[in-house]
């Protein structure tokens, strides 16, 4: 027999804000550091698995990456959600979350079923 089979990821990319506006410290900072390095890496590979006929995608780069790679141009189908401000204050932040999730939007997906035949093989 055939058994189907899917993932969900869920990741939060919250505290990627502008390290210069919050004025973090300490842990805070550092996590906001490696955040912003983890958001710069995905959209690196986003723009790479979106080139046709590119041979290297580098999903290897960030753990981010490495753990998203089914649903960075593999069998899946990937939604994001961006959280903007209505501010005028955040304005500038809100342009640039939509700027990122309009550069993610490249990404296009092959989306087919997910099958595993008994014994554990995967078609």
């Amino acid at each position: 027999g055939q058994n189907m089979f899917s993932k969900l990821f869920l990741v939060d990319l919250a505290g990627s804000e502008r390290i210069s506006k919050t004025r973090s410290e300490g842990l805070v900072l550092r996590e906001a550091g490696h955040i912003n390095k983890s958001l710069s890496i995905l959209e690196q590979v986003v723009l790479a698995a979106s080139q046709k006929g590119r041979e290297h995608v580098p999903y290897r780069s960030s753990k981010l990456t490495h753990v998203l790679k089914d649903s960075l141009g593999g069998n899946c189908r990937t939604v994001m959600i961006a959280n903007v401000w209505g501010e005028v204050a955040q304005l500038d932040e809100t342009f640039s979350t939509c700027r990122f999730a309009a550069r993610m939007a490249r990404l296009v997906c092959e989306v087919r079923s997910n099958i595993a035949q008994e014994g554990g093989a995967r078609v």
